[in-house]
């Protein structure tokens, strides 16, 4: 049974976090939401504890773990720090929560930002090849005339395209992109060793709660 019961925005937390889990404390934890039971619940975006409908079905769940004495955790992005940990500590003081805060528990970024930094090195090339992709459509934005300029395509994609260029092109190695099928134990991909200091912060934000499985 898993010491705790965490929050989080989205199913690539959810996967992200199950499998670090697993690989640090050899505890399996089962994925949720706010209408299915599970030991890391969805919560379809950081702005659950400001929707009143939202408030309302995650306040019996506090309540219920601070009667039986599970720990609770939320683990969102930081998007901007200052703003979301302000808010954040706010509700933490109402309900009785822990929370850290993608990727570092300090830093601006989300997600996407630590898996940027917990890539296998030999992939690198894979980010250089995008990163002048991106440079690329900068230095045409000055010759255009009608659409005024490039977006540049989201971190979300960058990580998408990183897997599929290291997938094949089968069926079941495609499903292997998407965020709840991905797989951050293998290590070709992913680097989740404990000893990785990109993820220090992380690991001893987790420790204290799951102590007794190590």
């Amino acid at each position: 049974m898993s010491p705790v019961q965490i929050f989080v925005e989205g199913v690539a937390d959810q996967k992200f976090l199950q499998d670090l889990i697993f690989e640090w404390y050899g505890v399996e934890m089962a994925l949720g939401s706010m209408y299915k039971a599970g030991d890391i619940l969805e919560l379809e975006g950081k702005d659950a504890f400001d929707s009143a409908n939202k408030l309302k079905r995650l306040i019996p769940i506090f309540q219920t773990l601070a009667i039986t004495g599970k720990s609770a955790l939320v683990i969102f992005d930081a998007d901007e720090f200052s703003v979301n940990h302000a808010n954040l500590l706010a509700h933490s003081q109402i309900h009785g929560f822990r929370f850290f805060l993608f990727p570092n528990n300090e830093l601006d970024g989300d997600l996407e930002t630590l898996l940027e930094s917990l890539i296998h090195p030999g992939n690198q090339v894979i980010f250089d090849c995008w990163q002048a992709y991106e440079d690329c459509l900068k230095s045409k934005e000055t010759a255009m005339t009608n659409t005024g300029k490039f977006t540049t395509p989201a971190r979300k994609t960058k990580i998408y395209a990183y897997l599929e260029a290291l997938l094949d092109d089968s069926d079941s190695q495609k499903e292997k992109i998407k965020e709840r099928k991905r797989d951050y134990r293998e290590v070709r991909h992913w680097n989740i060793d404990p000893i990785n200091p990109v993820l220090k912060p992380l690991k001893d934000f987790l420790d204290p709660f799951f102590a007794g499985a190590l």
